[in-house]
């Protein structure tokens, strides 16, 4: 590199002279900095910018030759001109400041931003950040060498700021993102993993790496960095919470693909030649570390809980409390000078422009909060691979369902909330609005929840002990729906006390208002932990807990408009009364008067897609009680009895004694769900709009239910050799229609390509298809016969969808 003279010396040579030395040499400016002066006077740019470019190229290279550190911190000219660098990024007006005032200051930090980064200022910045990188480890003594970073206190310290001003870009810049590029590259990559190892750099270095894996388009390999192993391993707790943001990143499924809601798409990518699914092949490096699961574990479940204060009357009083304590004390704190021994990149900030760089209480008021979310979102996201059943093991060994519990206990509802308490809110929101710094917490919580119990083996570990006899004394009067294994629940893994979690999320549920931002999340909760094989057992328990006459009251009574909230209550609703005599019983009881049934029943036809669950479940569960002989029991019931109740635990094999003579027609209006779905026109009509309500190109994991609803309907059809009928009907109902359905030539064409997609999702060797099984109790090799039976290409078969379908104009002959 050239001293600063000769530098000025290049940099004053006629345009003339450079060009004529680049066409006989071959090289030329590369570089802003090596540009003729008069020639930048031209440039748009402002000329404050250009001189920081030509400031910050000057000192990155002298960063790579210097190799002692000035004796004075305050005078060290890199530290003095990244501050100042800094605060051309960053805004100190307050956001709520009167007139135009804040919105010129984030229009001009856009624009500095801009020219920074127009003019070479990234390229300059990682050339900076990188400086000492190139040195041979030879060079290093033997302790350097074991360490993770070798580097001094004050490059370091430099070094922070350097990452902090790349994050600011990055922020500030508008449309494409200047990062990627320039520090995507395994060596860059790997040095700011490296950075990790120092408190100075954590922080900054950890937002980075978030930064450009978020906006880089393919997953990050784990293992391409090297010494991850014992990187995580040197991490502190709060360190490690932090390093969830980056785990998040590489873990995370929707990432693995470039379509991210078209399951055609993400079918088409996974077959394609070159596709590695690197989510999977990280988890299963990340649960290869011994201590990772039991550290992150111990994070999430930690019971100090702040900030809480006896008497507040919601999370947000809390944290207006906590934070008008911390920052009255920083009011009166005397001005200091930069903090170069306790200065922790990320933290230490200016508090206003040209101040000193100090920590600033406002920038770690959240860290715990924040850092809990984090790992309790990525527990969830190790339950959603294929190392599920894997992990699921590992986190009931280590107690995390008595620790979510105690964790529950810390959460503050907003049925909690007395009326005549007053709530802190923010400004600008509405009395009912439930914004406040814990509702991430909550969310995530409650996903965790939600994949722990996922046809879990260790779901019960969320009942407390009594709870548990209750449920086996339940369990001893099931019949043919009992389950065998609640005699080997692990108790010391249970939740303590008299509650369980599960009880717990049922008591916040009934309470809280229809239109909670949690309904949604607590029904999914609930509503996994009776997925998989319908059990009689934890059905009546939690009707025992009117958690029925709830759900389906809220629908009869209120107008839910909110989608997701509707979609929670049906699929919680299916789950409930699946297969469960005495859950129709008590669900005819709620639906009493006619008003109520045909409200109910308007609800379920004008939301298809959300309530496709629900049907499903109704459909199953009057097949098998056909099954059974107790569907002439259900309908001569004369009045439904009350499951609710603390005596109602009958078996449903004792309820078939009750069975009427053969005529139970006309007292089929005692049991209208079953009499309701049973009508052979109404499961036509069903399948009519659920196929009409999709097709292959708009499939998604929300409405790919509908498909397998469509077939549950004709694998019954099947078993009674129904199976023409219902597909002449279908072809009879699309003739009356004359509809097309997204460009196909038919219903039942669309149908015939939906089914060929099914073949293709549901048979391919990486996937679990268990689910299917276990929730409907079919077989899936008989799902796979019905499948193969309607998409066969023998025209003449009255099974196939072909038999019915109208030759295309291009099959015609002529």
């Amino acid at each position: 590199m050239l001293p600063r003279k000769g530098w000025r010396d290049v940099a004053g040579r006629s345009a003339f002279r450079l060009q004529s030395e680049r066409q006989y040499t071959g090289k030329g400016p590369s570089r802003l900095t090596q540009l003729p002066r008069h020639i930048l006077n031209n440039i748009p740019e402002n000329q404050d910018v250009i001189d920081i470019v030509f400031t910050m190229d000057r000192l990155s290279v002298q960063q790579c030759t210097e190799r002692s550190s000035p004796p004075d911190p305050n005078n060290d000219e890199s530290f003095i001109e990244l501050k100042k660098l800094l605060n051309r990024l960053m805004s100190f007006q307050p956001r709520r400041s009167l007139g135009n005032e804040a919105s010129s200051s984030d229009e001009e930090q856009d624009k500095f931003a801009q020219s920074f980064f127009n003019l070479g200022g990234v390229e300059i910045m990682v050339r900076f950040l990188m400086a000492g990188t190139v040195y041979p480890r030879v060079a290093l003594s033997r302790a350097e060498k074991k360490a993770l970073v070798t580097e001094s206190r004050r490059a370091l310290r430099i070094k922070s700021l350097i990452l902090e001003v790349l994050i600011k870009l990055n922020t500030v810049c508008v449309g494409e993102k200047p990062l990627c590029d320039e520090l995507s590259c395994d060596d860059t990559m790997n040095y700011l993993f490296t950075l990790l190892g120092s408190r100075l750099t954590f922080v900054n270095a950890c937002q980075l790496i978030e930064d450009i894996l978020q906006h880089r388009k393919e997953v990050l390999d784990l293992h391409q960095i090297t010494n991850l192993r014992i990187l995580i391993g040197c991490l502190d707790d709060s360190q490690l919470a932090n390093f969830c943001r980056i785990l998040a990143v590489a873990i995370s499924d929707l990432d693995i693909y470039e379509n991210k809601s078209s399951l055609f798409a993400q079918n088409k990518q996974k077959r394609s030649k070159g596709f590695v699914n690197l989510r999977d092949i990280n988890q299963e490096l990340l649960l290869g570390i011994p201590d990772l699961l039991p550290r992150l574990v111990q994070i999430a479940i930690n019971k100090e809980y702040k900030p809480r204060y006896m008497g507040m009357p919601s999370e947000l009083d809390c944290w207006m409390e906590w934070i008008d304590n911390q920052m009255a004390d920083e009011v009166y704190e005397p001005q200091m000078p930069d903090e170069f021994e306790e200065f922790v990149g990320g933290v230490c900030e200016p508090g206003s422009e040209g101040h000193p760089m100090v920590a600033q209480q406002a920038l770690s008021i959240t860290e715990e909060l924040v850092q809990r979310v984090e790992v309790v979102y990525v527990l969830g996201l190790f339950l959603l691979g294929k190392h599920r059943k894997k992990v699921q093991r590992r986190l009931a060994e280590l107690k995390l369902a008595s620790g979510l519990s105690d964790l529950f206990d810390q959460f503050i509802w907003k049925c909690q909330v007395g009326r005549s308490q007053t709530r802190h809110r923010l400004r600008g929101h509405n009395p009912s609005c439930e914004c406040s710094p814990e509702v991430a917490l909550k969310i995530q919580f409650l996903r965790l929840v939600h994949s722990f119990c996922d046809h879990s083996d260790y779901k019960h570990l969320l009942l407390s002990k009594s709870e548990l006899n209750e449920v086996k004394k339940i369990n001893m009067r099931a019949g043919g729906l009992a389950l065998p294994s609640l005699d080997n629940i692990n108790k010391q893994l249970m939740c303590k006390g008299s509650r369980g979690l599960l009880t717990k999320i049922v008591e916040v549920m009934k309470k809280e208002p229809t239109t909670s931002t949690f309904r949604f999340w607590l029904a999914r909760a609930v509503e996994s932990y009776l997925r998989g094989d319908t059990s009689y057992c934890d059905q009546i328990f939690l009707m025992r807990r009117d958690l029925l006459t709830h759900v389906a009251g809220n629908i009869v009574e209120n107008e839910i408009h909110h989608k997701e909230i509707l979609q929670s209550s049906f699929d919680l609703l299916g789950e409930l009364i699946k297969f469960n005599i005495e859950a129709f019983k008590k669900f005819d009881s709620i639906l009493s008067s006619e008003q109520k049934f045909e409200k109910f029943v308007t609800m379920v036809n004008r939301n298809l897609v959300d309530s496709n669950m629900f049907i499903r479940s109704l459909i199953l569960s009057l097949e098998y009680f056909r099954s059974e002989g107790s569907e002439k029991s259900l309908l001569c019931e004369s009045s439904p009895s009350s499951a609710g109740s603390g005596g109602s635990s009958g078996s449903p094999k004792s309820s078939s004694s009750g069975m009427g003579s053969s005529d139970h027609a006309p007292l089929r209006k005692e049991s209208k769900l079953v009499g309701y779905i049973g009508d052979f026109t109404r499961q036509l009509e069903y399948l009519y709009k659920l196929i009409n309500n999709i097709s292959v190109q708009t499939l998604t994991q929300e409405n790919v239910s509908c498909l397998n609803t469509t077939l549950v309907f004709l694998m019954f059809a099947n078993k009674r050799r129904q199976l023409p009928k219902y597909l002449q009907a279908l072809r009879d109902e699309q003739d009356d229609a004359l509809n097309r359905v997204n460009g196909s030539p038919s219903i039942l064409q669309n149908f015939r390509d939906l089914l060929l997609f099914w073949q293709d999702h549901y048979l391919h060797k990486d996937k679990d298809c268990s689910a299917l099984e276990k929730s409907s109790k079919i077989s899936f090799a008989y799902w796979k016969m019905t499948v193969s039976m309607l998409v066969a290409d023998d025209k003449t078969s009255p099974t196939a969808v072909c038999y019915y379908t109208d030759p295309l104009p291009s099959d015609r002959p002529n």
